[in-house]
C-alpha cells in the first residue's frame, strides 16, 4: 500500500528544507488498527545530539531535529523577512513603552496548548525557559546565554548577583511579559525578542517551580525558597547533559513530532507524529506518522536511495553525486528539487591564533582558495560564489539583485533599493601573486634563522612578533572522514602554499570534535582552518558573529575575531 507525493511534501516542509533527491512514494506499514506512513531521510551532516537549544551550537541536522520536536513559539518567521506572531499560540499581545525607553511586551497564550503527554502548557513554562537559558547555572554547563542580553536585568541575573530576572514577569496562568532594554529598540527583527519555546521544569529542574516577584520572575524550590540549593549547575549537568538528558533525549516536547529514539553511535534519530500538536501558524499538521533521520555518505547515498534504505536525500551538493543520480535514477520514481540555500559552505578560520590572526594572512588565504573552481569542478555548476557573510537564498541578497522589494514604497525609496550593489565587495578571485604580496607586506619575510627568506633555499616563511619570537607560516587544516569537499580544498592549498613559502598540515578529526573546536569549547582550538557549511539563523545579524564582547565568544562568535 502506498501514499503518494503529497505526504512527502508535507514532511519536507516540516523538516525545514527542500531536498535535492526524493523518492516519489512513501513506505506504508500495516498495523492492527490503521496503515502507518513512514519516511527515512538521509543527510550528509550527521547529528551532534544538540536537540534542545542552539545555545550549545547549531549543527544543520540538529536544527532539523529541533524543528521537528519543539513547537509553540509565540513568533514565527513566515515571510523570510520579518517575524510575526503565531496565531495558534498567542491569543493577544500588547506593548507599552516606559519613560526610560524600555519596551514591555505582554503575551496572552491560548488555553489549548499541550505537551505531547497531554499536560497543559502555561505561561510558567515560557518564563522558566527564559530563567533557565539566561541563568549562570546554564552558562556553567556550556550554554551561550548572551542571546538574552536584550532583556532588562540580564547582566545582574546572568552574573549571579540576583535570583530574579527583572525583565521577565509571570502575570497569571496564561500571561507573561518581557521587557527589552531601551538601547535594543527599535530593532529590525523586533518580534524575535519574543522568540522562545516552552521548557518543562518538571523534567529539567525537578523540585523547582517559577514564581513572580516585584523584582522579576525567579526559580524557587518546592517550599517557595530561593532555589540556590535545588537549582544548580550540577542538577542541569544531570538532567540536560546527562546520558539520557534533555539535550539528547527531549521526550516531553510540543512540536509536530515526538522523539522515539536516538542512537549516538549510529547517528540515527526516530520520530513519531505528535497527535496532540494543534498545528503551525497556518494550522498545518504533520501527515506522516513516523520519520527516521540517518546519516549518509556522498559516495553511497544514491545506492541507499535505490535500495530503499532512504526515501529522501537532503542537502545534496556534490557534482558526482548529482550526476550519478540523474544517470541512474528512474525519473518516474524520483523527483529532483533545487533551492537557494539560507547558508553557505566556507573555510572556517580560527582568527584568534596562528598566522591567520593577521588580517593580510586571511586575505592571502582568500586569494588562493579558488571558489570559482570549486563551484565548477566539485559542484559541477550547482552553486554560486558569494563575496561575504550571506547565502544566495536570503532576502537581503534577493533585495540586492532586484528580485525582492518591500510593499508600498515610493519612487525615492525605490531608487534607494535599486542602488544597492555587491560590486563594492572584494571577490578575492584566485591570484597567487596578490597573495604573495600580501604576505610580504605583513612581514613574512624571514626564514627559520631570522635571516631574509630566500625562495631558492628556504621552505617556510617566518614573521618576527612583537616579543621577538619567530612564527612560522604554518596552518593546521582539520578534515573529517569522507569529506570530499574538504579534500578538494586541501588539495588546492597543498599545491599552492609551498610555492608561497607556507606549509599546510592536514589532521583528521571526528565531526563531533570539529564542532567542539569550531564553537571554541574548552579554550584553544586544535586547528587553524577547516571546511564546513552552515545554515544562518532567521535573526541574521552578522554583528553577533564578529562581536568582540566576551559573552558572544563560542556559539555565537565562532570566527575568533576580536576587533571593535
Amino acid at each position: 500500500m502506498k501514499k503518494r507525493i503529497g505526504i512527502l511534501l508535507a514532511a519536507i516542509l516540516l523538516l525545514g528544507c527542500l531536498p535535492a533527491l526524493a523518492w516519489q512514494d512513501v513506505h506504508v506499514e500495516k498495523t492492527a488498527d490503521k496503515p502507518q506512513s513512514h519516511i527515512t531521510v538521509g543527510s550528509t551532516t550527521r547529528v551532534n545530539g544538540m536537540f534542545f537549544t542552539n545555545q550549545f551550537g547549531n549543527n544543520a541536522s540538529d536544527i532539523d531535529v529541533r524543528s521537528m520536536l519543539h513547537g509553540y513559539n509565540p513568533v514565527v518567521w513566515a515571510s523570510q523577512v520579518e517575524f510575526s506572531l503565531d496565531p495558534q499560540v498567542v491569543a493577544d499581545m500588547h506593548k507599552t513603552i516606559s519613560t526610560d525607553g524600555s519596551m514591555t511586551y505582554t503575551i496572552t497564550l491560548h488555553k489549548d496548548l499541550k505537551w505531547n503527554d497531554g499536560t497543559p502548557i502555561h505561561a510558567a513554562d515560557y518564563v522558566f525557559a527564559y530563567l533557565l537559558q539566561a541563568s549562570p547555572e546554564f552558562a556553567a554547563i556550556g550554554a551561550d546565554t548572551a542571546v538574552w542580553r536584550h532583556i532588562v536585568g540580564y547582566e545582574e541575573y546572568a552574573n549571579g548577583k540576583t535570583d530574579n530576572l527583572q525583565g521577565v514577569r509571570l502575570l497569571d496562568e496564561d500571561r507573561y511579559s518581557i521587557t527589552v532594554k531601551a538601547e535594543y529598540e527599535p530593532y529590525f527583527y523586533e518580534f524575535s525578542y519574543l522568540s522562545v519555546n516552552p521548557c518543562p521544569i518538571a523534567v529539567i529542574a525537578p523540585g523547582c517551580t517559577v514564581v513572580d516577584r516585584a523584582a522579576g520572575a525567579a526559580i524557587v524550590d518546592a517550599d517557595n525558597n530561593t532555589a540556590q540549593t535545588a537549582f544548580t549547575a550540577q542538577l542541569l549537568e544531570s538532567t540536560v547533559m546527562g546520558e539520557e538528558g534533555y539535550m539528547t533525549h527531549p521526550e516531553l516536547t510540543c512540536g509536530p513530532y515526538s522523539l522515539v529514539a536516538y542512537d549516538a553511535a549510529s547517528g540515527q534519530v526516530e520520530f513519531e507524529r505528535n497527535v496532540l500538536y494543534k498545528g503551525n501558524y497556518e494550522g498545518a499538521k504533520p501527515a506522516i506518522d513516523t520519520v527516521t533521520l540517518v546519516p549518509v555518505l556522498q559516495s553511497s547515498m544514491i545506492d541507499d536511495l535505490l535500495s530503499g534504505k532512504v526515501d529522501l536525500l537532503n542537502k545534496v551538493a556534490s557534482e558526482n553525486t548529482i550526476k550519478q543520480a540523474r544517470k541512474t535514477l528512474n525519473n518516474n520514481r524520483f523527483k529532483f528539487q533545487s533551492y537557494a540555500r539560507l547558508g553557505y559552505g566556507f573555510v572556517a578560520i580560527a582568527c584568534e591564533q596562528g598566522p591567520q590572526q593577521f588580517e593580510k594572512v586571511r586575505q592571502a588565504l582568500a586569494c588562493v582558495i579558488d571558489s570559482k573552481a570549486f563551484v565548477k569542478n566539485y559542484l559541477g555548476g550547482s552553486g554560486l560564489t558569494v563575496k561575504g557573510y550571506y547565502g544566495i537564498g536570503q532576502w537581503m541578497n534577493q533585495a540586492v539583485n532586484g528580485s525582492y522589494r518591500p510593499e508600498n514604497i515610493d519612487e525615492a525609496q525605490q531608487k534607494q533599493w535599486d542602488a544597492l550593489s555587491l560590486d563594492v565587495l572584494d571577490a578575492y578571485d584566485y591570484d597567487a601573486e596578490r597573495a604573495l604580496n600580501l604576505l610580504i607586506e605583513d612581514g613574512w619575510v624571514l626564514n627559520a634563522d631570522g635571516d631574509a627568506f630566500d625562495p631558492a633555499k628556504d621552505d617556510i616563511r617566518y614573521k618576527q612578533l612583537e616579543d621577538g619570537s619567530l612564527m612560522p607560516l604554518t596552518f593546521r587544516f582539520a578534515v573529517t572522514k569522507d569529506n570530499a569537499a574538504a579534500a578538494y580544498i586541501v588539495s588546492g592549498l597543498q599545491s599552492v602554499l609551498p610555492v608561497l613559502g607556507a606549509q599546510l598540515v592536514e589532521t583528521e578529526i571526528s565531526f563531533t570534535d570539529l564542532l567542539k573546536a569550531y564553537y571554541r569549547e574548552g579554550g584553544n582550538r586544535s586547528y587553524d582552518l577547516a571546511f564546513m557549511a552552515t545554515n544562518f539563523i532567521s535573526t541574521f545579524d552578522p554583528y553577533m558573529h564578529f562581536a568582540s564582547e566576551a559573552d558572544y565568544a563560542g556559539a555565537m562568535n565562532t570566527s575568533g575575531i576580536d576587533d571593535a
